[in-house]
């Protein structure tokens, strides 16, 4: 009789870590989809110039990838003795988070990609707009001359 109520007793604590686990990865999954709508409110804001925007959602995105973070080190604790790949009740739910975490990982890497070509863009423009001396002048006393900065005008047509 008392073995039998030890058993239930464990199966009761492996049923309730079970459904802390799941109600955990729930969370992440939530904020996973938050997280993908900041990441396209972000790339929006690159793309259309607005930086004041661009600041807040930016701010707006490390809060909820702390919040991720908090909620993984919980996950990891909690799965350390599960087999999270074949249980049943739980696969489900650490496909969708996986599938979620691969799409954000693909937004950000479309968006590097686009402020890096951006950035070669623009830079190749600057260069040749405004060339700075690269080699070391030096006066007719032998001295080394400092390279003057250049500065740029722009007429900007509203």
């Amino acid at each position: 009789m008392a073995e039998e109520k030890i058993e239930q007793t464990g199966e009761a604590e492996i049923i309730a870590h079970k459904e802390n686990l799941v109600s955990v990865m729930q969370e992440e999954n939530a904020l996973l989809d938050k997280i993908l709508e900041q990441q396209t409110l972000l790339h929006n804001c690159v793309r259309d110039k607005d930086w004041d925007a661009l600041n807040r959602n930016i701010e707006n995105l490390q809060s909820l990838s702390d919040k991720f973070v908090e909620l993984e080190e919980k996950r990891v604790r909690l799965s350390e003795n599960v087999d999270m790949a074949r249980d049943d009740e739980i696969s489900p739910v650490l496909s969708e988070v996986r599938g979620k975490l691969q799409k954000s990982k693909v937004e950000n890497k479309v968006l590097n990609e686009y402020i890096s070509t951006t950035r070669k863009f623009l830079q190749g423009v600057f260069d040749s707009v405004v060339p700075q001396r690269r080699n070391v002048l030096y006066s007719n006393k032998g001295q080394i001359v400092k390279p003057e900065l250049s500065s740029v005008v722009l007429n900007q047509m509203i």
